[in-house]
């Protein structure tokens, strides 16, 4: 698995003459080191409970990363500031120019993140811990 992807997204900006042009910028994902973990938590704080007013417990068990999104647009319209913020965390681009994305281009950083940090397995790792632990606890 790569340790990081670089996307390349158009924005545009407004030069000396005042006039709009398309920059190509690159934004490269890396790897979600452990030791961002706290700060990755403090992200997601808010976000269980705004997560399970979109999604029940039989999604959440069945969980795709095409589920996740297709229930992205009602998740950003009832926590675009803390879904913006946690995805900073998790890609180092500012939450500001998070902001400015279009659609095409947030889906595609959201995209990059899932597959550069391997999301799904981590799901099915962590799902696995959830029964084990739940197993033990009897």
């Amino acid at each position: 698995m790569k340790k990081s992807k670089t996307i390349t997204l158009t924005e545009v900006e407004v030069d000396e003459q005042g006039e709009e042009v398309e920059v190509q910028k690159e934004y490269t994902i890396k790897k979600i080191p452990v030791g961002k973990f706290a700060e990755l938590m403090l992200a997601i704080d808010k976000l269980p409970s705004l997560v399970l007013n979109t999604l029940d417990g039989a999604d959440l068990e069945n969980l795709t990363q095409q589920d996740m999104l297709l229930k992205l647009p009602k998740l950003l319209a009832g926590a675009q500031d803390e879904i913006f913020s946690l995805t900073s965390v998790a890609s180092d681009v500012e939450t500001k120019e998070i902001a400015e994305f279009d659609i095409e281009e947030f889906i595609q950083l959201i995209e990059t993140i899932i597959e550069v940090n391997n999301i799904s397995a981590i799901i099915e790792r962590v799902k696995g811990l959830g029964k084990k632990v739940k197993a033990q606890a009897k």
